[in-house]
């Protein structure tokens, strides 16, 4: 429900301007100024939403308005009518791999005692040092293949097996744990270190748990091999499947994410119900979720399980926040 509200607003905008337009009551270039105005205010809502974009060029080419305007009925109906089944996105951070053992920067023993973050995790880094980054991610994919799922993955799993239409299971994380804790469908919003990409053709293919030395892409041969994580400085594809889980989802669920890198906070406004699972209270995060557990991810496992089959159920749920504060 992210986006459902003000998409609403949005085909309502352009539907009245379509109107005044249609009935002479504005001129051409009124028209014309107004529908940029909104495409440009709209920015965030237009990119991603065929509809709307369709919507706009059709009005910008003075195509039929009277099926503009029935498009834009069509959209509003469509925004306002009840969802068929309620959705949850569990999000994921570095927290919950931290209880397997996978090193995570943030920690006080953390990757970042070690290693400048931005010489290995950055753009600028891999073109000034590539082969530093080459072997950093080595070290991560071989230090993975003696890590195991801990109860949070397999609580995850549970239901993205149960409800599999319903459960968006999306981490930051680069780790495999959840598919070994058999979770299907996982979206990695920074990429895989079991994946290497080529550089030349831009497959992705995998690696398993071995060095990047002398690897050869498996399509066209290339001996131009990357690690297939996203740097700082570049873009994240994924981050449009995010957006499109939470304008669909009801329920925002986080579990082990210092808010840093996404702003979970933010999102969890657009929600009447969330849960936070983090260690320890964070002022930054916590006031914005309805249920906040502190304590360790693999510990919290059942009751994030019974709050969210819960919710999918339509059972009761927790109302006081402060009674589900740890």
């Amino acid at each position: 429900m992210f986006r459902k509200n003000t998409l609403k607003y949005l085909y309502e905008d352009l539907d009245e301007l379509i109107r005044q337009y249609g009935s002479n009551r504005i001129d051409r270039f009124s028209f014309l100024s107004e529908i940029e105005r909104l495409k440009q205010a709209n920015e965030v809502i237009l990119e991603g939403n065929e509809d709307f974009a369709e919507l706009v060029e059709n009005a910008l080419l003075e195509k039929e308005y009277e099926t503009l305007e029935q498009m834009a009925k069509t959209a509003i109906a469509k925004a306002l009518s009840p969802t068929p089944s309620l959705k949850v996105l569990i999000l994921s951070g570095a927290g919950i791999s931290a209880e397997s053992g996978v090193r995570t920067f943030r920690d006080s023993d953390g990757l970042w005692e070690e290693f400048d973050v931005m010489e290995v995790c950055s753009v600028e880094g891999f073109n000034r040092n590539p082969q530093l980054v080459a072997d950093f991610y080595d070290a991560r994919r071989h230090d993975l293949e003696s890590k195991y799922p801990n109860r949070a993955h397999e609580m995850v799993a549970r239901l993205k097996r149960t409800y599999p239409s319903q459960i968006d299971v999306l981490t930051q994380n680069v780790d495999d744990l959840f598919e070994r804790a058999g979770c299907p469908d996982v979206i990695h919003l920074h990429g895989t270190l079991r994946d290497l990409r080529c550089e030349t053709c831009q497959s992705v293919f995998e690696i398993g748990y071995k060095s990047q030395i002398g690897a050869i892409c498996p399509v066209c041969h290339s001996s131009q091999i990357r690690h297939n994580v996203v740097m700082f400085g570049e873009e994240a594809p994924m981050y449009r499947q995010l957006q499109q889980s939470l304008d669909e989802c009801d329920l925002f669920v986080v579990i082990g994410t210092s808010g840093q890198v996404l702003n979970v906070a933010w999102y969890a406004q657009w929600f009447e119900e969330s849960l936070l699972n983090n260690l320890d209270p964070d002022e930054n995060l916590d006031p914005y979720f309805k249920i906040v557990y502190h304590e360790k991810a693999s510990e919290a496992a059942d009751k994030i399980e019974a709050y969210i089959e819960k919710f999918l159920n339509g059972s009761p749920l927790i109302k006081d926040p402060e009674t589900a504060t740890l």
